[in-house]
């Protein structure tokens, strides 16, 4: 029988990333069950309007760049307003840092390699984007704010 020992410190690390996934994913709607409201419900377009989501995508990709390069003064630059009123630029660069030292520890690079838009509603969007593992895939809210969009995922 083989075992698996875990540090004390590289456990605090998978919980606290494991918190991280868990706070910014929404929880799935039962089967049957009304969905959560939320700001944008319904269609986000009509069939025959498109949405120009580059400047979104663009957002996103430096988002998850800079979260995972770390470079946390660009991370949290591209978080939303809100998100920075509920979280200082200390503990969100405490969560960067705990998110790389697990990526250190699993001797993983992590980079963008699946992004989707899911819908988008004048200032609001909802993006699913992936880093190549399905765990730490992310489903957010983002938001324009001043003609920017800003991950609103507090």
């Amino acid at each position: 029988m083989r075992t698996t020992h875990i540090t004390r410190a590289g456990l605090s690390v998978l919980v606290a990333l494991a918190a991280l996934t868990a706070c910014t994913q929404e929880p799935e709607t039962p089967p049957g069950a009304a969905p959560s409201p939320s700001r944008s419900t319904g269609p986000s377009t009509s069939p025959t309007t498109p949405v120009d989501t580059a400047a979104l995508e663009s957002s996103v990709r430096a988002y998850v760049a800079a979260y995972y390069e770390p470079d946390t003064d660009a991370a949290y630059a591209l978080v939303s307003t809100r998100c920075r009123k509920d979280m200082s630029e200390a503990q969100f660069e405490a969560l960067v840092d705990r998110a790389t030292q697990t990526a250190e520890q699993l001797g993983k690079t992590y980079t963008l390699k699946r992004l989707s838009v899911d819908s988008v509603h004048e200032n609001d969007a909802r993006v699913t984007y992936g880093v190549g593992e399905p765990e730490y895939d992310e489903r957010s809210s983002w938001v324009r704010e001043d003609g920017e969009w800003h991950n609103d995922l507090c």
